[in-house]
C-alpha cells in the first residue's frame, strides 16, 4: 500500500474517536445513536477502501491491509473506552464497539473467511494481557451474549431500513459466528438480492448453505461459488470454497488450482495463508503427476460434477483425511440440567492424552443440542502444528459456557472422556462436573 493510503487507513480508524470523542463525553445523544454513529462512519470509510479496490487504485493485498489497519486503530479506542467509561455505560460501549469490530473489520482474516472460532484455551485472560493484545492488533474474544445484543441491535435497525444490503451482511456474518446458519442463510439471501454483484456475500450465502446441508458444497452453493468466480476471479473465500469442492471430490489437481490462486490473492502473512500453504502441499502429494500432466484446470462447475465446518470454508485451509478423526455423543448429566440454560454455549474439543495441552480440535454447540453426536478432525485444528492426527492418545472434552467464553469458569459443567485413539468412532462425553 502507498504511503498515503496506509496513512489514510490509519486515519480511518482514528477519525472516530477525534469526530465522535467529544459527544461520547458530553452525553448529548443516547447510547443507541452513539453507536449507530459510530457504525454509519466506519462503513462510510470502508466504502471508501472498497471503491479504491474496485477501482483499481489498490490490490486485494492493499485493501486487507488497509482493513487490518483500521481494525487495529478500532481494537485501540475499544481499550481506552473500556478503560474510561464505567458502569452500564461502560457495558454498552464494549458490545457496541466490539459488534462492529465483529462484522466491519472481522476478526483477523479467519473470521472474515468464515472459519471455526479460534478461542484457545489457556490464553492470557486478565485486562492487561487483553488490552495489550488489542494494541497489537488481536481480537478479544466475544461472548455469545455480547453478539447477541449486535444482534438484536441489527435485527431493530432494518426493520426500519430494509433496503440497508451492508446491514443483512452484518447481521448474517454475526449469526454465522453464531452458529445459527440458517437465520445466517436468511440474511445473506436479503443482502444478496440486494447486491447481487457481490462476490464476497455470494461466496458467504454458499458457505452458510453448505453448513445447513451436512457441509456439503454440491448444488446450489457450487453455482452461487461459480457466481461468484465470475464476477471476481480473485475472491478469495470463493477460491478457498471451489478447492475444497475438488478435494472432496478427490480431485486434487483442481483443489491445487483453486488454493494456489487463493493464497495469491490473500495476504501473505494471514494465518489463513499460513494454514492453506499446508493443505495446498497434501493436495499436491495426492495429485502426484497429474499437475504435470495438465490436470486441474479452473471450472467450477467441473469441481462438483463427478460426484454428488467450523464452516465449509474452514475446511479449505485443513482439509485432512478421516484418519486424524474423532466421533462420539456428548450427554449432559441429568442431575447438572436444572444448572445449564438451552442458550448457554457448549464446547467439544479434543487435547493430547500427554503433552500439549492445546486444544486440537474444537467445536461450538448449545446446550439446546445435547445430547448431540460430534466429530472431531484436522480441519478443525486451532493451529496448523497441532492437529489430531500428529497427537494420539487424545482426550475428548465437553464444557457448557455460561457466559459463552471458551475459557473454563467457576460455575462452568464440563465432561471428560477416557484417553482414545485417533479414529475411534464411539466416544462417549458425559458432562458430569461443576467448574469449581
Amino acid at each position: 500500500m502507498t504511503g498515503f493510503l496506509l496513512a489514510a487507513a490509519i486515519l480511518l480508524a482514528t477519525g472516530a474517536t477525534v469526530v465522535l470523542w467529544p459527544l461520547l463525553r458530553a452525553g448529548a445523544v443516547s447510547p443507541d445513536q452513539r453507536a449507530n454513529a459510530i457504525v454509519a462512519l466506519f462503513r462510510d470509510r470502508l466504502h471508501e477502501l472498497e471503491a479504491e479496490r474496485k477501482s483499481g487504485a489498490v490490490e486485494e493485498t492493499q485493501y486487507q491491509q488497509g482493513r487490518r489497519e483500521i481494525e487495529r486503530g478500532l481494537l485501540e479506542e475499544v481499550a481506552r473506552v473500556d478503560g474510561q467509561a464505567a458502569g452500564p455505560r461502560r457495558a454498552r460501549w464494549s458490545a457496541a464497539l466490539v459488534g462492529v469490530l465483529l462484522v466491519v473489520a472481522p476478526i483477523g482474516l479467519y473470521v472474515a473467511l468464515g472459519t471455526p472460532d479460534a478461542l484457545i484455551p489457556g490464553m492470557e485472560t486478565n485486562a492487561n494481557a487483553q488490552a495489550a493484545a488489542a494494541t497489537k492488533g488481536q481480537a478479544r474474544p466475544l461472548t455469545s451474549a455480547q453478539v447477541q445484543k449486535m444482534i438484536d441491535s441489527l435485527v431493530a435497525n432494518l426493520q426500519k431500513s430494509p433496503g440497508d444490503a451492508q446491514g443483512w451482511a452484518m447481521l448474517a456474518r454475526a449469526y454465522a459466528y453464531q452458529h445459527q446458519y440458517s437465520e445466517a442463510v436468511r440474511a445473506y439471501t436479503k443482502a444478496v438480492a440486494l447486491t447481487p454483484k457481490d462476490a464476497r456475500l455470494l461466496a458467504d450465502l454458499a458457505d452458510a448453505l453448505a453448513m445447513t446441508n451436512g457441509q456439503r458444497l454440491d448444488g446450489e452453493p457450487l453455482k452461487l461459488i461459480e457466481r461468484a468466480l465470475q464476477i471476481d476471479p480473485r475472491e478469495v473465500k470463493a477460491l478457498a470454497l471451489a478447492g475444497t469442492a475438488a478435494f472432496d471430490h478427490q480431485q486434487y489437481a483442481k483443489a491445487v488450482n483453486y488454493w494456489e490462486r487463493a493464497l495469491q490473492a490473500a495476504p501473505s502473512d494471514a494465518e489463513f495463508s499460513q494454514n492453506l500453504r499446508s493443505s495446498l502441499e497434501e493436495a499436491r502429494q495426492l495429485a502426484g503427476g497429474s499437475i504435470a500432466n495438465g490436470v486441474g484446470g479452473s471450472s467450477v462447475a467441473a469441481a462438483g460434477a463427478s460426484a454428488g465446518d467450523g464452516t465449509a470454508a474452514a475446511k479449505a485451509p485443513s482439509a485432512m483425511g478421516s484418519s486424524g478423526a474423532v466421533r462420539g455423543k456428548v450427554v449432559l448429566a441429568a442431575n447438572l440440567a436444572a444448572k445449564a440454560a438451552p442458550g448457554d454455549t457448549v464446547f467439544v474439543f479434543a487435547r493430547a492424552a500427554q503433552g500439549p495441552r492445546v486444544p486440537l480440535a474444537l467445536v461450538r454447540r448449545q446446550v439446546k443440542d445435547l445430547p448431540f453426536e460430534f466429530s472431531l478432525d484436522d480441519s478443525m485444528a486451532m493451529m496448523p502444528d497441532f492437529t489430531l492426527s500428529k497427537y494420539s492418545p487424545v482426550v475428548v472434552g465437553a464444557r457448557v459456557s455460561h457466559s459463552g467464553d471458551a475459557i473454563a469458569a467457576p460455575g462452568d459443567l464440563q465432561g471428560f472422556s477416557k484417553p482414545v485413539t485417533v479414529g475411534a468412532s464411539a466416544v462417549s462425553v458425559t458432562i458430569d462436573q461443576v467448574v469449581q
